[in-house]
């Protein structure tokens, strides 16, 4: 049977691995929020910029046009 210290021993080593496998997903998670915040910002910018491009057509010129009622 195990002595108490060596029980003890066990169990700090096991939180010594959940420390270190918390860790590795903290990482992974941190990767992954850089990796979704630059593609959000590259999103965002690039409807800015096809905003800036395009211009709006009045609804009515669109569909009515200079024939309309002629």
């Amino acid at each position: 049977m195990a002595t108490l210290q060596e029980m003890a021993e066990a169990h700090l080593l096991n939180v010594q691995r959940e420390i270190q496998q918390l860790n590795e997903r903290k990482a992974t998670i941190d990767q992954e929020i850089e990796r979704l915040s630059s593609y959000l910002e590259d999103g965002k910018q690039t409807l800015e910029e096809s905003n800036q491009v395009e211009s709006p057509i009045p609804q009515s010129q669109t569909f009515l046009g200079d024939n309309y009622g002629k």
